[in-house]
């Protein structure tokens, strides 16, 4: 029999394979529910294992008033970042894997003690665990902001990283979607709405929350929902931070080098190029993290 794991794989690749458009919605968004009601048995028996054994992964003491994750790729500057903006010193050898620990540290700016966590590089597949992913994604989770740091030579660096923490279930830049559902005894499933739907159905939206073993409820929607909203809704263990994207290295990127990785990040969100080798950019790097934190 599969383990959970391979479940997971295995639903994901059938998400992956699909094309994504209005007409596979309804499907795409009953696959996501199987995949969030597989995650939260594969939590539930993490949980056991956990209390029937000793801990494993990174202990992080949190200090300060707000946490701030560094996430990027091995080697792309994360270590000699931390140093420029903490002094916090961590191995920074030339090649990938060089941190394999957590290595915090503390910004004091403009009053404000802001922990910098300098976690092992992501890799694709560290939501399933490659690479310590689970536990290194478990520490991002429970922080304040989330730091990408790209290489801007890597330009499908950020679409690999940003899936990885969708997959754990960050929800990053976004509010948590007006979509209130209340698990009932009786009556089956009632779709109430304050505004027109056009994207899903009634009976598509009740078979996503069937997904879930819900068989009677009320679902109040104050928004044009989409499949996503009401898994992620349904899952209850989604997390809404904020995100910065720091492009680093820019004193080796051409202009083209520049453009060609911006136009791999997502439109809207705080971007700023620096060096962390040089230092250029490292003093409004924490006017930016400060900023972005909303103090």
């Amino acid at each position: 029999m599969a383990t959970i794991n391979e479940q997971i794989a295995s639903v994901q690749a059938e998400i992956d394979k699909t094309q994504k458009n209005k007409a596979t919605e309804h499907h795409i968004g009953k696959l996501k529910a199987k995949i969030a009601a597989l995650k939260a048995k594969q939590e539930k028996v993490a949980a056991h294992a956990k209390s029937s054994g000793p801990a494993k992964g990174f202990e992080v003491k949190k200090s300060g008033d707000a946490s701030v994750s560094l996430v990027g790729f091995p080697s792309v500057g994360k270590s000699t970042l931390i140093s420029q903006v903490t002094g916090a010193e961590s191995d920074t050898g030339g090649y990938e894997f060089t941190t394999l620990t957590c290595i915090p540290g503390l910004m004091e700016h403009r009053g404000a003690k802001i922990q910098i966590l300098d976690l092992p590089g992501l890799i694709k597949g560290a939501a399933e665990g490659k690479g310590r992913g689970r536990e290194i994604l478990g520490v991002v989770r429970s922080c304040d902001m989330v730091l990408y740091v790209v290489d801007p030579f890597q330009d499908a660096h950020f679409k690999v990283l940003h899936r990885e923490l969708e997959i754990a279930g960050m929800r990053l830049n976004q509010g948590k979607p007006p979509v209130f559902i209340t698990r009932l005894n009786k009556g089956g499933i009632e779709i109430r709405s304050t505004v027109e739907q056009t994207i899903l159905a009634d009976n598509e939206m009740q078979d996503i929350i069937r997904s879930f073993g819900y068989t009677s409820a009320l679902v109040t929607l104050r928004v044009n929902a989409t499949a996503d909203m009401l898994v992620d809704s349904m899952a209850q263990n989604r997390v809404y931070s904020k995100a910065i994207v720091i492009v680093n290295k820019i004193d080796l990127a051409t202009p083209e080098d520049l453009e060609n990785i911006y136009s791999t990040l997502p439109e809207g969100w705080p971007i700023l190029p620096i060096s962390a080798k040089t230092g250029e950019g490292i003093e409004e790097l924490k006017d930016f993290i400060y900023d972005n934190l909303g103090f």
